[in-house]
């Protein structure tokens, strides 16, 4: 006789109705499954996609803590906070009343971008714009049409960093299409439309404030796809074009530079006597060297010359390279 073929454990289960404890498991099992959707608040852009924009908007602001001190004159710093996705209607209601708001057309998208300045945050950048350092009014108001005007110059800066950034994405052009300082006045796309909001805190000298980017998702869902694990090459240099405007900003720089003689000892009495038109004899020798400092460090070597009748210092030794220039 043939040997008769046994069951297995698991044919066996198969076979066998399930009983009240495994269909419970089972119920839990396709419960876990289950993601919960939100359909009013739903999400148009993929973790991913997220991470990508996260990634931009931190080189962006990047970008603007190196560029913005050149602009103002004053110790500034971008700190990203957050990139969410939320109703239209949620990032109004999220703004301040007044606040500063300019809404800009996109092209080649045929979109709108929204950028938000905080008010802590406007009106010091407007009075340093003006002249002052960077003081705000003493009463919360809304900006003027004058001052927003002025404004405008602050952000063609944040505007043309922005649009370098994403130019391994996109050829964004820019340009004002409405200023607003109340948000509920805001009206660029339908309350229910899903939004990209950025998040950022704004330092400008002792003044600190916030600003926010808001991004439709119809102006990203043209190029979302192109973002990839880094949303800016990081092996990529700057462009000749920015590097030349660096160039040209930091030569208009201004610092001390001074000429150290031998010291010269001097009674207090005698110090005391000086006048105008008094002469101090020092013991520095005409032939030697003396140290040429840029504020207080030593950055050349030099020796008292003359020229067109003044004296001067001649730079003889730069970083252990000899140069020619002479410094009145």
């Amino acid at each position: 006789m043939p040997t008769e073929e046994l069951l297995t454990d698991e044919e066996m289960a198969a076979l066998l109705p399930e009983t009240p404890a495994d269909e419970a498991a089972a119920e839990r099992s396709r419960r876990g499954r289950i993601v919960p959707y939100n359909f009013r608040r739903p999400d148009r852009l993929s973790k991913e996609h997220v991470r990508a924009l996260y990634m931009l908007h931190d080189q962006f602001a990047n970008n603007l803590t190196s560029s913005l001190p050149l602009f103002l004159r004053t110790v500034s710093e971008v700190t990203l906070i957050s990139v969410e996705q939320q109703s239209y209607t949620d990032y109004v209601r999220g703004l301040s009343d007044p606040t500063t708001i300019y809404t800009l057309s996109v092209e080649p998208m045929r979109s709108v971008l929204v950028i938000e300045f905080s008010s802590s945050i406007a009106f010091p950048i407007i009075d340093r714009l003006l002249g002052g350092n960077g003081q705000g009014p003493n009463e919360v108001r809304p900006a003027t049409e004058l001052e927003l005007k002025v404004l405008e110059g602050f952000l063609s800066v944040v505007t043309a960093g922005y649009i370098d950034v994403w130019k391994p994405h996109a050829k964004l052009e820019t340009e004002i299409a409405g200023r607003e300082t109340r948000p509920q006045m805001l009206q660029v796309v339908p309350p229910n439309e899903v939004v990209a909001t950025i998040s950022y805190q704004v330092q400008i000298g002792d003044a600190k404030g916030s600003m926010s980017l808001c991004l439709p998702v119809a102006l990203l869902e043209p190029v979302v796809d192109t973002f990839g694990g880094s949303a800016y090459p990081a092996n990529e240099g700057a462009s000749p074009e920015a590097t030349a405007a660096l160039l040209r900003a930091v030569s208009e720089v201004r610092f001390p530079i001074s000429c150290q003689l031998d010291h010269l000892p001097i009674a207090v009495g005698d110090l005391n006597s000086l006048a105008v038109g008094d002469v101090i004899r020092t013991n520095h020798s005409v032939d030697k060297t003396l140290n040429v400092c840029i504020a207080d460090a030593t950055k050349f070597v030099g020796k008292l010359a003359s020229m067109d009748g003044k004296l001067i210092v001649q730079i003889t030794n730069a970083n252990d390279s000899a140069g020619t220039k002479a410094a009145n």
